[in-house]
């Protein structure tokens, strides 16, 4: 997918003619060119640290009255954030402007005025070779400057992104990327830890239209609620007489559908992700001649769906029938994983743990976990184990110094710690702290339904 390229998307409209004159005033092809060290001297001001409760990221002022730009990853799933300016003013009123999953990019506004904005670029005219500097938030180590190269223009499946050798960090996600004009061309949004220099920036044309946005709502109404799952645990068994062809035609209809649905629903399109979840339910019994079993799992799913009375509830029962295929027919997360199967040892928590936590203690533990995964899960099915780990443990860290008055919760967390820290692996060590997540979470679906 191209990014928009403001002659081609409109001619007439008030909306693009406003965005043509404010992308004219925003990059100067004029500008001397500058070192790293003058380019962090004006714009280290503009950068900020934000806090989650999943860990921490970064963002930059784009415009005076407190509006900032940051990773959407940056902030999915959580309640609450913190925004900390270089004046090292720690705003927690943080409202949402605008959100783009798919480019991974998040607008917020802060309670401030008369703020120092960057200077945005112009990422149509980025070429490969350029001289680019970041600026971020590693590990929250302050405003860390590094510079580089732009080393591509990746064309992805649903994005087009700016390959760059300019080291970045867990942390770094959401900050800016300049050219050598000091221009913001892009805001960091991951990196790739199997390889060496494997650093990516989202073009900063494709978060220009998003700032044009005015309404701000709480970070809250962008957040799904914890649901009690009903994955169904299925026997090996059900794979008998199931070609790997057809398996895998299975599993690909599926991680197809969820790919597509899941952002359809986080978006709150609910009947649009069900229709999509029970086409490919249905793809599957027309075009699949044998593996009788996970067909079956997928017509229960379907019969229950149609019990049911809301579209939410209708699409998470396929999306449960879809998880239980899929857990016994991809050993773990991920579609193709060769990786050997994970053995759970999720721990029974007792509700008395969950009990003695203040409601609204265990309402923003739970906040905390579901955020954590939200996010990291993503990184861990995309292979990027390592990232998935490190947001679960700033979690964990993050429910340790916040909610002193819950210590056996505290303690199920610490145990998934030090359970992690015996094994060497990343995926064990992330499982590892995941299990403790599900126990804690179990407990805490138990304890409100009975609480009902």
């Amino acid at each position: 997918m191209q990014e928009p390229k403001p002659a081609g998307r409109c001619l007439a409209s008030l909306y693009c003619i406003t965005l043509l004159l404010i992308e004219s005033a925003w990059a100067d092809e004029s500008a001397p060119r500058l070192t790293p060290q003058q380019i962090a001297q004006t714009a280290l001001s503009s950068v900020v640290l934000i806090r989650t409760p999943t860990g921490l990221g970064s963002g930059f002022i784009a415009a005076a009255d407190g509006t900032i730009a940051t990773n959407y990853h940056v902030v999915r799933g959580v309640t609450r954030a913190s925004i900390v300016t270089s004046d090292r003013v720690e705003h927690e009123d943080v409202e949402v402007i605008a959100l783009d999953e798919v480019h991974d990019v998040a607008i917020l506004r802060i309670g401030a005025q008369q703020l120092q904005p960057l200077t945005l670029g112009n990422s149509s005219l980025v070429k490969a070779g350029e001289h680019v500097v970041a600026i971020g938030n590693p590990l929250g180590l302050g405003s860390t400057v590094s510079d580089g190269l732009l080393s591509a223009i990746r064309e992805l499946p649903h994005l087009t992104v700016l390959q760059i050798s300019a080291p970045i960090s867990p942390g770094s996600s959401g900050g800016p990327v300049f050219n050598d004009r000091g221009e913001v061309i892009g805001v960091s949004t991951f990196l790739l830890s199997g390889g060496q220099n494997l650093n990516f920036a989202i073009p900063i044309n494709v978060v220009k239209p998003l700032l044009l946005g005015n309404k701000g709502t709480p970070l809250a109404a962008h957040v799904t609620p914890i649901r009690q799952r009903n994955i169904p645990h299925h026997p090996a068994s059900i794979l008998n007489e199931c070609p790997a062809p057809e398996l895998k035609t299975i599993v690909g209809a599926i991680s197809q559908a969820i790919e597509v649905g899941a952002p359809l629903y986080n978006q709150g399109n609910f009947e649009a992700c069900y229709r999509i979840y029970e086409g490919a339910a249905l793809e599957v019994q027309q075009t699949v001649q044998q593996c009788q079993g996970p067909k079956q799992a997928l017509v229960v799913g379907i019969d229950s769906a149609k019990k049911l009375h809301g579209w939410s509830e209708k699409a998470w029962a396929m999306r449960d029938a879809f998880d239980g295929v899929l857990a016994v027919a991809v050993p773990t997360p991920g579609a193709g994983s060769t990786a050997p199967a994970v053995t759970r040892h999720i721990p029974l928590v007792p509700l008395s743990a969950i009990n003695e936590c203040p409601a609204d203690d265990v309402s923003s533990i739970a906040d905390s976990i579901n955020a954590a995964i939200h996010s990291g899960a993503p990184l861990y099915n995309s292979g990027n184990v390592e990232a998935c780990y490190r947001i679960y443990e700033g979690a964990i860290s993050e429910i340790d110094r916040k909610h002193r008055s819950c210590p056996a919760a505290r303690r199920v967390l610490q145990e998934g710690l030090d359970n992690a820290d015996r094994v060497t692996d990343w995926s064990a060590k992330a499982w590892a702290l995941r299990d403790s997540f599900d126990g804690l979470i179990n407990a805490i679906v138990t304890q409100t339904g009975a609480a009902k």
